[in-house]
């Protein structure tokens, strides 16, 4: 009966309304939902991996966090201190999330990645690549570039504006709640300080960590444009 009405008012309200938002925190506040996924799964994992912010892109075999209280995924700010002990996880994974958060913020989470991450552990960051956005301004474009303008504005920007270098490089920069667009220099920089070395830009699928290849959520854009479009770096403790 519950559950019957929960849906009722999400069809009605919405399911971001601050009422049911509020409700869904009590209800696991008062199960114990995050405490008890963690738990289990640090208990019974043997190579510890935490996927931060995946959203509904849950990943076997991971503890799956995120900002949303999903289903089966453990409640974090990562712009805090991480509910976790020092040095408990072998490999970290933040697919398409850090751009979501400021730049002081991602250095907060970045230390606290650091520090819950074992001694040679390994963590892997994908965001877009602004290089590669601006580098569809210029004058002549690959057939590469043209294919993500295209795509882009089709998929994000439908009856709104004509597809445009102009128009991807600003939703890059304002949608979704982007608050920091990186090149890999920036983003480099920001793990070093966090204290991560022996640090490698590799292509989308490729890494030279098992748990860590093939990762990415590519079948949510044509072939080759999500590789096209992400800059993904790898950083060990």
């Amino acid at each position: 009966m519950i559950t019957v009405l929960k849906h009722r008012l999400a069809i009605v309200l919405g399911h971001e309304h601050p009422l049911l938002v509020r409700a869904h925190a009590w209800r696991r506040a008062v199960m114990r939902t995050d405490q008890r996924l963690r738990r289990e799964y640090l208990r019974a994992a043997t190579e510890p991996k935490l996927q931060i912010g995946g959203g509904w892109c849950q990943k076997e075999g991971w503890l799956n966090t995120d900002i949303m209280r999903l289903p089966n995924t453990m409640f974090m700010d990562a712009t805090r201190r991480f509910p976790f002990d020092d040095g408990a996880f072998q490999y970290i994974l933040c697919e398409h999330m850090i751009e979501h958060v400021s730049y002081e913020n991602a250095g907060i989470m970045l230390r606290e990645c650091h520090r819950v991450m074992r001694a040679f552990g390994v963590i892997r960051i994908i965001t877009p690549d602004l290089r590669a956005m601006l580098g569809l301004h210029a004058t002549t474009l690959t057939a590469r570039q043209q294919a993500y303008i295209d795509y882009f504005c089709a998929a994000h920007l439908p009856g709104k504006r004509c597809a445009s270098a102009a128009n991807v490089i600003n939703g890059q920069m304002r949608m979704w709640g982007h608050q920091f667009v990186y090149d890999e220099e920036t983003l480099a920089a920001a793990m070093a300080r966090a204290g991560f070395r022996s640090i490698a830009r590799k292509r989308l699928g490729d890494s030279d960590y098992g748990p860590l290849r093939n990762i990415e959520n590519e079948k949510r854009y044509p072939p080759g444009l999500l590789d096209f479009e992400s800059l993904a770096l790898e950083g060990s403790k």
